[in-house]
């Protein structure tokens, strides 16, 4: 696919799934990366090699229960098939373990938002410690991660209490066109929003 229709497609993707997450009722507040003041909460830069910037394409504030007030980060990958996710997985997991150690007060969850499952037979794994590390260490990351191109060397960096941290604040969801719409309508969710207004909760 050409770099322009990719742009857009990736463009559309960022724009439903901050649609579908503000339909849940649990947002508060959402912007993408093409947001003119708020894009900037989401762009950050690798800490070595080259350093280079990298960027997330939604981000906003979750609301209620346990939830309150966290803050979220997303990568939204708007593909028909598995295609190569598993690779961009791996560079998004290094991006939020150095977003968690750099900018921990812009992220309290990172979700992966896809419409297509990549990866089924490790499904499962790909929420764990094992699978940050394993982006961590992947060749294209030792140099801008941790200044080193020596795998063993980058283990010994690697901190593995807030690879763990990172593991559990890590989301993976699946969209599809009907789900988008099995959501709340913009009719009832104002209502929400007009009652949590009176309550003062916004």
């Amino acid at each position: 696919m050409p770099g322009e229709a990719m742009h857009i497609k990736g463009a559309e993707g960022a724009r439903r799934a901050k649609q579908w997450l503000d339909a849940t009722t649990r947002v508060r507040s959402s912007w993408t990366n093409e947001d003119s003041v708020m894009a900037s909460r989401l762009e950050f830069n690798w800490p070595h090699g080259e350093q280079q910037p990298y960027s997330f394409d939604v981000g906003g504030i979750l609301s209620g229960g346990e939830f309150e007030g966290h803050f979220f980060v997303a990568e939204c990958k708007n593909y028909d098939s598995a295609s190569d996710q598993g690779m961009h997985y791996d560079d998004w997991v290094a991006k939020c373990y150095l977003t968690r150690r750099d900018h921990g007060r812009l992220a309290d969850h990172f979700m992966w938002i896809t419409w297509h499952p990549f990866r089924q037979n490790t499904w499962k794994e790909l929420r764990t410690s094992d699978a940050v590390t394993k982006g961590l260490l992947n060749p294209r990351n030792l140099k801008r991660v941790f200044d080193t191109e020596d795998e063993d060397q980058a283990k010994q960096l690697i901190d593995q209490q807030l690879v763990t941290d990172v593991s559990e604040r890590l989301w993976l969801i699946v969209l599809d066109k009907k789900q988008e719409k099995l959501v709340i309508t913009p009719q009832h969710r104002a209502l929400i929003v007009a009652h949590q207004i009176e309550r003062g909760e916004f």
